[in-house]
């Protein structure tokens, strides 16, 4: 029963012994990884789609972070502008709406609630809009 559990004992070392240089030594892991018949080539190309993919789902994430806050600001800028002087912010809006839809058409913005205006923002080059917003208040 000891012989048994010795040679489980070395086994065990030798399998820790591999690992450990498996984890150090690139090409012998390679080398052991083609002699077990994986496709060292295959797994490499994967892996690097598969961190090209999480690379690319983490900046969009981070991205519509921004996103959703450069939207509140833009509410925020518009609604100050809406209440101050309606008419000359519902034709800038308007104006922007319309170079990228131009059939639909706006009610009047002081009608608008939050969520309706969320929407039409979707639309709208946010930039562009606060720049022009911050120029009626010039």
């Amino acid at each position: 029963m000891d012989t048994n559990m010795n040679k489980k004992n070395i086994l065990n070392l030798l399998d820790n012994v591999e690992l450990e240089i498996l984890q150090r030594n690139t090409e012998y892991a390679k080398e052991f990884l083609d002699e077990e018949g994986f496709n060292t080539l295959e797994e490499l190309k994967f892996a690097g789609e598969y961190m090209k993919k999480i690379k690319f789902l983490s900046k969009a994430v981070a991205n519509k972070k921004q996103d959703i806050t450069l939207m509140e600001r833009a509410l925020i800028h518009l609604k100050k502008a809406i209440d101050e002087n309606i008419n000359q912010t519902s034709d800038v809006l308007i104006s922007l709406l319309k170079t990228k839809s131009p059939k639909l058409q706006y009610r009047k913005l002081e009608n608008w609630s939050d969520d309706e205006i969320r929407d039409v923002l979707a639309d709208v080059d946010l930039l562009k809009l606060m720049e022009e917003l911050e120029n009626l208040e010039k």
